[in-house]
């Protein structure tokens, strides 16, 4: 992938406002109880890069960014700036599907 098909990833939202991965990143790793090292394992990016991030540098990896906002179950808009997610997603409704409150149908459609 190119660095324009990274750029394009991220939201037109996030585009125009400041990088604020060294702070959300050090909130999140406190509030969920992580070290570092386990989010390094976990996610399989290199310790001396989450480092880098905690200490301000700007990702060179989506991938790596993916990986870490996928762990610490957030959106890649939030965990770079900050920016909610407005779109209603399958986690949105998780327990309510879950419970039995929506039936969701798959069926094939005839071409």
């Amino acid at each position: 992938m190119t660095n324009e098909k990274h750029y394009l990833a991220i939201s037109d939202n996030a585009r125009t406002k400041d990088m604020q991965l060294k702070t959300i990143l050090k909130r999140l790793i406190k509030e969920k109880g992580l070290t570092i090292t386990g989010l390094s394992r976990t996610t399989k990016v290199p310790l001396q890069t989450l480092h880098g991030w905690l200490q301000g540098s700007e990702p060179k990896s989506l991938r790596q960014v993916k990986a870490v906002a996928d762990q610490l179950d957030v959106d890649l808009d939030y965990l770079c700036f900050g920016i909610e997610s407005k779109n209603e997603t399958f986690s949105t409704f998780k327990d309510e599907i879950n419970a039995g409150i929506f039936e969701v149908v798959l069926r094939r459609v005839k071409k």
